[in-house]
């Protein structure tokens, strides 16, 4: 009812003679519908009169919206069942007004144009991300590495080719890509994933190993606080960098924390081993445990700017996010790493 309809149009609706008959039949369907009703109502009968008033009703809702159409411009009527449907219903529901409303939405419309035709409104799809056009990104040569890998439409050599390339990376940032590509389904990669997560974490197990070996051997307070902190940074390395999970992931928080709370028995100043036990409640969701570690470094002198993200996520996770962004806001300048940036960015507007 919203398009541009020239005043003339519905003028000459209104004045032919077919519209004089349309206005006459409107008045008059609803005058015998209510001389109808009202017999039903006052005649004695064995049935229940609701049905045939609203039999009635409808019936009278079809004649109104046959010459309700009558009266529309042309532009109007088509198509043509849709357009009987909404009279039909208006009519049927809101007797002879419904219709009415229909005439004065067209004279709104002749009256009151749209004076901006050309801005509409439409709905576009979502947009996409295309994993393939990576290649041709000049910047962010990890992210093409990762982004050319998972895509199973390259050719196979280009992604072995592009995972032999991120084995020199970090595994704590490749650890989660490689464990994908475990059920891929070209073989080689499968293989070369495997051979890149087995050796990282036979290396921190090696030393584990052998770190464990001079813990027994050990004499004296000193050598025990030593390797205890040993162990435990091990075995927090195994967590860092993404190389165990499930059950192992739990066995290895447990070890952690054990030689860490061994090692801080024999000297209880060790700011550092109270931060990874801080760290290490954290990753098993304790958060006031993670508190009560960070509050106990920081006292022994631990830097406050490496400590305050590790709080901020204490107190995401307490669900005041109030203090989230309060402590993000208070390093400023400091945070210089470039995965915190944009998070410091983000709680600090």
């Amino acid at each position: 009812m919203s398009e541009t309809m020239h005043p003339q149009s519905i003028g000459r609706a209104l004045s032919a003679p077919r519209a004089v008959t349309a206005f006459v039949g409107i008045a008059l369907v609803p005058l015998v519908q209510c001389v109808v009703i009202w017999r039903i109502a006052n005649r004695p009968a064995a049935f229940d009169p609701l049905l045939p008033v609203v039999a009635i009703n409808l019936i009278g809702g079809v004649l109104q919206a046959l010459l309700f159409r009558m009266l529309l411009p042309l532009r109007y009527r088509e198509p043509r069942g849709w357009s009987l449907l909404l009279l039909w219903l208006g009519c049927a529901f809101v007797p002879l007004f419904g219709g009415l409303v229909v005439l004065v939405s067209c004279v709104w419309a002749a009256c009151y144009p749209r004076s901006h035709s050309g801005e509409e409104l439409d709905d576009v799809p979502a947009p996409e991300f295309v994993t393939h056009l990576m290649s041709r990104v000049s910047h962010g040569g990890g992210a093409r590495l990762q982004a050319r890998i998972v895509n199973t439409q390259v050719n196979a050599s280009d992604r072995l080719s592009a995972l032999v390339a991120i084995q020199s990376m970090p595994t704590r940032t490749t650890g989660t890509l490689l464990r994908e590509l475990l059920a891929d389904p070209v073989e080689d990669v499968r293989l070369i994933a495997y051979g890149t997560l087995d050796q990282a974490e036979n290396e921190v197990t090696q030393r584990i190993f052998q770190t464990g070996q001079s813990l027994e051997a050990a004499t004296t307070d000193a050598q025990r606080h030593a390797i205890n902190r040993q162990l435990a940074e091990l075995y927090f390395e195994l967590i860092y960098q993404n190389l165990v999970q499930g059950a192992v992931y739990r066995h290895t928080l447990q070890q952690a924390d054990r030689h860490a709370r061994a090692a801080l028995e024999i000297d209880d100043g060790d700011a550092a081993l109270w931060m990874i036990r801080g760290r290490l409640a954290l990753a098993n969701g304790t958060a006031d445990d993670a508190a009560d570690c960070m509050a106990r470094a920081q006292a022994l002198g631990f830097p406050r700017e490496r400590l305050v993200p590790w709080l901020a996520e204490v107190e995401f996770l307490r669900g005041d996010f109030a203090r989230v962004s309060e402590l993000l806001a208070s390093l400023g300048n400091a945070a210089t790493l470039p995965m915190l940036k944009p998070v410091a960015r983000y709680w600090s507007t």
